[in-house]
């Protein structure tokens, strides 16, 4: 059985809805994660093949790193979506949309480490993961998305920018700290349009998928009860990898992590919209809080959980 609340206001015009859309940015490479070890179960791929022998032309970037590599972070390769140059761009075209053989050319860097020996979020990681995907199926990432688990699940409110048509009436403006004067500002308002083009395009499968909280509350619950993708596939994706702090681990695009003595998955993102989602495999309990606002929406998580066990009690 399904709760959903709302709180707080989209717009100084309109408040928040159920059925908005918000950018879910990082939890976005989950699905992405998900869609590569079903397809390696179907015999399309390999964790283990290097990412040459789907994309040769690399440019700086060290064509022999393993797929699996990409998938949990420990690529080492140069995070630009944090950097100034990034931003800048995003900023000077607002209404570009860029395609992924442009974001891998632009955006290269000297690695942070050697492969396999440090752990960090790039959002490249999933932009080749995504080429590769296009590659080894030989159709496009929302496509794929589309087939395995949108159609099936029923997520009608679910998309991925820009390869995808969406009500952009239905996304929640996003409101950012941007003239330095300590109070978020409705970015959306100021542009006069929605989506962000060029934000959005520049992380592609590392971060544009748009949906509601019901449907990434859905998809997480059908993901992790082992309904959508093959039971070796969700072996894989859940094999713990580099340990973030004590009890937590990383595994593809989800954190494993031990909660007062219960096993948790889940994962946040953050870029101007803010996203959570929390599994409790025990109880089979799932729960998505999306925001407008950058910021960190875990202990919400954790709250709305404490409490369903409290009522339980």
């Amino acid at each position: 059985m399904a709760q959903l609340g709302v709180s707080g206001k989209s717009s100084d015009k309109e408040a928040m809805d159920s059925d908005m859309l918000f950018g879910l940015a990082s939890v976005s490479k989950t699905y992405i994660a998900a869609l590569a070890v079903q397809l390696e179960a179907e015999g399309l791929l390999s964790v283990d093949d290097p990412i040459g022998k789907w994309i040769p032309d690399l440019g700086r970037i060290d064509r022999n790193i393993p797929i699996r590599l990409l998938l949990n972070h420990t690529s080492g390769l140069y995070r630009y979506q944090q950097k100034p140059e990034f931003l800048a761009a995003v900023s000077a075209q607002p209404d570009r949309i860029g395609k992924p053989r442009e974001i891998l050319q632009e955006f290269q860097g000297e690695p942070e480490c050697q492969p396999g020996q440090c752990f960090g979020e790039s959002a490249m990681d999933y932009i080749l993961l995504g080429m590769v995907i296009e590659k080894a199926t030989g159709s496009t990432v929302s496509s794929q998305l589309t087939n395995c688990f949108f159609k099936p699940l029923g997520l009608v409110h679910t998309f991925l920018y820009p390869e995808q048509v969406y009500p952009v009436k239905k996304m929640a403006h996003m409101w950012w700290h941007v003239n330095g004067t300590g109070e978020p500002v409705d970015v959306v308002e100021s542009a006069g349009e929605l989506p962000q083009a060029s934000l959005w395009s520049g992380v592609w499968t590392s971060g544009a998928i748009h949906a509601t909280a019901e449907d990434l509350a859905r998809f997480t619950k059908a993901l992790f009860e082992g309904r959508i993708i093959q039971p070796d596939a969700l072996e894989e994706m859940l094999t713990p990898g580099p340990e973030l702090f004590p009890d937590a681990h990383y595994g593809y695009s989800v954190i494993i992590e031990k909660i007062d003595g219960r096993i948790v998955y889940w994962h946040t993102g953050g870029a101007g919209y803010s996203s959570v989602y929390f599994y409790v495999p025990e109880n089979g309990i799932s729960i998505a809080v999306l925001g407008n606002l950058m910021i960190d929406l875990k202990p919400t998580a954790l709250a709305l959980y404490e409490a369903y066990v409290e009522h339980q009690e």
